[in-house]
């Protein structure tokens, strides 16, 4: 597995030649980097490696040795009682937009750790109210056409009280904040049995679907390989999608779709592989689909034929179609075996 931010991006460089797939890398600041002349050398390395930066995260849950944002961030970021952390924890986001710039990114990924562990420990009503303001100042260093996207979670490592709970937060957050925010959804971050996919039809209804972390999750937040455990739901959210792109809302390629999972069983750089051909074949089943005939169905309410619209295109093979189509842009019929064989 990749130990820094340079065998990162040779990995992820090899990645894209051999699946097509993955032209973008996320980067994590501090982790990838805490400077400018960091910054300008992930960008060299990048060129290197015939690929470019997709969104910049910019980290407020891992505690600095030095400076404010040092133990006292477990008491929160943006949402903290003191201001000087507030402050620290806004110019971090300042840094990592001019770090954007550089590397030629035009994305600004916001996941926040705050929240509480106790009900006494913070006002709520003080919490988001800093939260209000300090994302504001974020927002306004933005350009034109650059984006914040708001990612949520229901807990962690917050357990009472987290700041940024549900898409409902973070849509209230990016109506307030205007175009250039919008909310990012990971498939990880919900409660059990909640409907990912109806969340993204009212996200695009409002104009607000910025993007995805995809992954897969047994229990909560398992990050596991995407469509690895839940191949249906992803199917699912694709068919939402393409059928909202029908109806004139955003394209699925106008969206941020991003992989954000942890590697902890499997090699990394098959997961990834594995990932990404369980997106591509939900994505071609979903372009399956004759919307038009379900929306018949649904008008006469016939939930069976429409549901079996639905399983016949999940229950297609379209693993022809996808074989044909690496070959006709010259890659490998199949990236893992390629790799398997490489290997031995």
């Amino acid at each position: 597995e990749p130990t820094s931010p340079a065998e990162k991006i040779e990995a992820a460089g090899k990645f894209h030649k051999l699946t097509g797939k993955g032209k973008t890398v996320a980067l994590h600041f501090p982790w990838d980097g805490s400077t400018k002349k960091d910054v300008r050398s992930l960008k060299s390395k990048l060129r290197k490696a015939g690929i470019d930066a997709g969104s910049i995260n910019s980290n407020l849950f891992s505690m600095r040795e030095n400076g404010p944002l040092d133990s006292s961030i477990r008491f929160g970021t943006l949402t903290h009682p003191d201001r000087k952390i507030r402050d620290a924890s806004i110019q971090h986001n300042l840094d990592c937009i001019d770090y954007m710039r550089i590397l030629g990114s035009d994305t600004l990924v916001v996941w926040l750790p705050d929240g509480t562990n106790s009900p006494g420990q913070i006002s709520l009503y003080d919490q988001a109210d800093r939260l209000d303001k300090s994302l504001s100042k974020i927002c306004k260093a933005l350009g034109r056409n650059e984006k914040l996207l708001i990612e949520y979670k229901l807990f962690e490592p917050a357990f009472y009280a987290t700041a940024i709970q549900d898409y409902a937060r973070s849509l209230d957050l990016c109506n307030k904040l205007g175009v250039k925010a919008d909310v990012l959804v990971d498939l990880g971050h919900h409660a059990h049995g909640v409907n990912v996919e109806q969340i993204v039809a009212h996200l695009l209804r409002r104009n607000k679907m910025g993007g995805f972390h995809f992954n897969d999750s047994f229990y909560a937040d398992d990050d596991l390989a995407t469509g690895s455990i839940h191949p249906h739901q992803i199917f699912r959210i694709f068919c939402t999608l393409v059928e909202g792109e029908q109806r004139g809302h955003k394209s699925v390629h106008d969206l941020a779709l991003m992989i954000d999972q942890s590697h902890n069983v499997k090699d990394p750089f098959e997961e990834l592989i594995e990932s990404v051909e369980n997106i591509e074949i939900a994505y071609a089943k979903s372009l399956l689909v004759d919307f038009k005939a379900l929306s018949k169905t649904q008008d006469s309410c016939d939930p069976q034929m429409a549901d079996r619209i639905l399983g016949n295109a999940f229950n297609t093979d379209v693993r022809p179609i996808l074989i044909e189509a690496r070959l006709s842009m010259g890659l490998p019929a199949d990236p893992m075996m390629t790799v398997r064989e490489t290997v031995e």
